[in-house]
């Protein structure tokens, strides 16, 4: 039994949701979030993390502009964060599909095109930009290009790829003046199948918003990441290009965009694998996706 599920009664009585009828964990989902049916509905309990008000003002504006969000519940006493720390959302219908066909990435990209148009004029806290920690330093090129080579060396990770991967840092350097100039805005930084709620075809919403202030191009590349490129070797430049191709329906990209774009996907799979590093987890999975985008980049633009 989690935490979250021992303490139903209490997150219940917090946020007034009334008797509790089940407490257990979600189908597929991780084992901290919780699924709490109680006599007023049914409920998503996670731990809190992020900006727990920047999130819930990205789900007013995203259901204001038709764009189904799980709409975050307040305590008794007006709070969005339970005194054991997690948050309560309401629960969304749908289901993650883990192996996407061609059909349903495409409907999620143009999906995350519309969502995030919608999120473009929200506005970003400076304190959020001035937070410290793993996530956000690993976004950094500059961070990247000084911190992955000694990660690498101490990684245990097998030492083929190593020039390639030094080529794709090198790509990242000479593009971050490009990166720099893409306007930043709200965006959700973990997109993935796990992360997109289906109903067929069809998208019911994306879950799970982990806010960034970065270019949209950042939010493309996490998806196309954990779509395209994560787990799938070789590359398949054609199911790339599609999700891109599909993203432009929504959001046609600007000529920076298009230039920027595997710059952007570099930067993507290495923070991908320095975060695993950092954290002294088994990165040879993210090692194996770095080295599939630093062999693929004369296909990507």
């Amino acid at each position: 039994m989690t935490g979250a599920e021992a303490e139903a009664g209490d997150i219940a009585k917090e946020f007034g949701l009334g008797q509790v009828l089940a407490a257990g964990p979600l189908a597929d989902g991780h084992p901290d979030v919780v699924k709490l049916t109680t006599e007023h509905g049914a409920f998503v309990v996670k731990p809190a993390y992020g900006d727990a008000e920047l999130s819930e003002r990205a789900a007013r504006v995203l259901n204001r502009a038709g764009i189904r969000q799980a709409t975050p519940l307040r305590t008794a006493a007006g709070g969005l964060v339970s005194a054991s720390g997690r948050t309560v959302l309401e629960f969304l219908p749908g289901e993650p599909c883990l192996a996407p066909s061609p059909t349903q990435a495409a409907s999620a990209m143009r999906h995350i095109a519309a969502f995030h148009d919608a999120l473009r004029d929200v506005p970003v806290p400076a304190a959020f930009d001035a937070r410290d920690t793993l996530w956000t330093r690993v976004t950094s090129p500059g961070y990247l290009v000084a911190e992955l080579p000694g990660l690498l060396q101490r990684s245990g990770l097998p030492a083929e790829g190593r020039d390639e991967i030094t080529a794709a840092l090198q790509r990242l350097a000479e593009s971050r003046p490009l990166l720099d100039t893409l306007p930043r805005q709200l965006v959700h930084g973990d997109i993935g199948p796990d992360n997109v709620l289906m109903d067929g075809d069809d998208v019911v919403a994306i879950i799970d918003f982990t806010p960034y202030h970065e270019p949209f191009l950042f939010a493309v590349a996490t998806a196309v990441y954990w779509y395209h490129v994560h787990g799938h070797a070789p590359l398949d430049a054609n199911a790339v290009h599609a999700s891109l191709a599909a993203i432009a329906e929504i959001r046609p990209w600007t000529d920076t965009e298009t230039a920027a774009w595997p710059a952007m996907l570099v930067r993507e799979s290495l923070r991908r694998l320095a975060t695993y590093l950092e954290l002294g987890q088994d990165a040879t999975r993210r090692y194996a996706a770095a080295l599939t985008v630093a062999r693929s980049l004369a296909s990507l633009a």
